[in-house]
């Protein structure tokens, strides 16, 4: 899923005008007013930055709280990058660049890839005023990405732009993140929400991740969706939880291999539950890494009608409405009484399931 179609075919007429040879700043007030007042697909949250309405026109880009802030409480502050010495970050759709501005403004050391699909959404930043000085970091790197479309210079694949500490790929992530050769310490995974997008909440896509991930590495997603949490698991991630912002449900915090001193906080028990013994925990698949989202999903309901009727032939089904409400088997409730972390506890009654 992209950003509203009306937004992107505006912007892509001002970037004809700048790779006709204008400057930027000739017409970016321009162009943020037609976006915001003509159009309305630019809107302003609530610290005063903005964000696009994507094709979906009731779903925004970023919260309404505000775009910036969601980057801070939701990546930055959760990855705990401050106390890194240099951090190496995966900055999955990194759009108009508010998570790598916020992981610049907190440690200025960062490494960060920038991958994002919709070059439009890259070159609306260059005509924002995000408040870090860090973003005009951000820009350079975007603005040389133009440029060098400007001067009809060929890309290297699949990268497009390095400056020292920052990189920016553009295209599909499934694709890119396959072929980078790098360990990260964290990820950012800010893809659009799994139920308009699921390409990117595949097992298949987390296990290429997975890959990437140094041995106590952290990914972070604002998603609490239950078949992404189940994909976690299933690929090795050790699930956690971070405070809800702007929402009523908290993020995910998964990791690789997680130290000894890591805060990790359980996920609900109601959704330990419907990860390891509902058909709502069956994850999206992708094998190839090349379906589109109807696909995924359509493949996903074939498994979820197939589970149900595996599990219904040894007498351990259960509707989704008593696995919400703990009416299962007595041995599932003890094991979440037991002191393990949440994926260990998922994946015993699934085991347990099947025994």
């Amino acid at each position: 899923m992209l950003p509203n179609k009306t937004a992107l075919d505006l912007i892509k007429k001002y970037i004809d005008i700048f790779k006709e040879g204008n400057n930027i700043d000739e017409f970016k007030k321009e162009l943020i007013n037609n976006l915001l007042n003509s159009s309305g697909v630019l809107v302003k949250t609530d610290d005063g930055t903005y964000t696009l309405v994507s094709e979906d026109e009731d779903e925004l880009m970023h919260s309404r709280i505000g775009a910036l802030t969601e980057s801070v409480e939701k990546f930055a502050i959760p990855s705990n990058l401050k106390n890194m010495g240099n951090p190496k970050i995966l900055d999955l759709c990194s759009g108009m660049g508010y998570n790598a501005i916020a992981a610049l403004h907190f440690n200025k050391n960062c490494e960060i890839d920038m991958v994002e699909y919709s070059e439009e959404t890259l070159f609306l930043s260059l005509c924002l005023d995000i408040p870090y000085k860090e973003h005009e970091l951000i820009k350079e790197v975007i603005k040389d990405y133009f440029l060098n479309k400007r001067s009809n210079n060929k890309k290297i694949e699949n990268k497009d732009i390095k400056n020292n500490k920052i990189n920016l790929y553009v295209g599909d992530a499934r694709k890119i993140v396959k072929k980078l050769d790098k360990k990260y310490n964290i990820v950012f995974h800010d893809a659009f929400s799994p139920q308009r997008d699921a390409v990117l909440y595949t097992v298949d896509f987390l296990k290429e991740i997975y890959k990437k991930m140094d041995d106590d590495a952290v990914l972070i997603s604002y998603s609490s969706s239950i078949p992404f949490r189940s994909a976690l698991v299933e690929v090795g991630f050790i699930l956690s939880e971070g405070a809800p912002v702007g929402r009523k449900r908290g993020i995910t915090i998964a990791y690789k291999n997680p130290s000894s001193d890591r805060d990790l906080k359980r996920i609900s028990e109601v959704d330990e539950r419907l990860i390891a013994l509902s058909t709502v925990g069956v994850p999206y698949r992708d094998s190839n890494l090349d379906l589109d989202h109807d696909t995924i999903i359509m493949n996903r309901e074939v498994e979820r009608e197939k589970l149900k009727e595996e599990l219904s032939k040894i007498d351990r089904y259960y509707s989704t409405k008593k696995v919400k409400l703990g009416k299962i088997d007595e041995k599932f409730l003890n094991i979440q009484k037991l002191n393990l972390n949440s994926s260990e506890i998922i994946m015993r009654m699934k085991e347990e399931l099947r025994n």
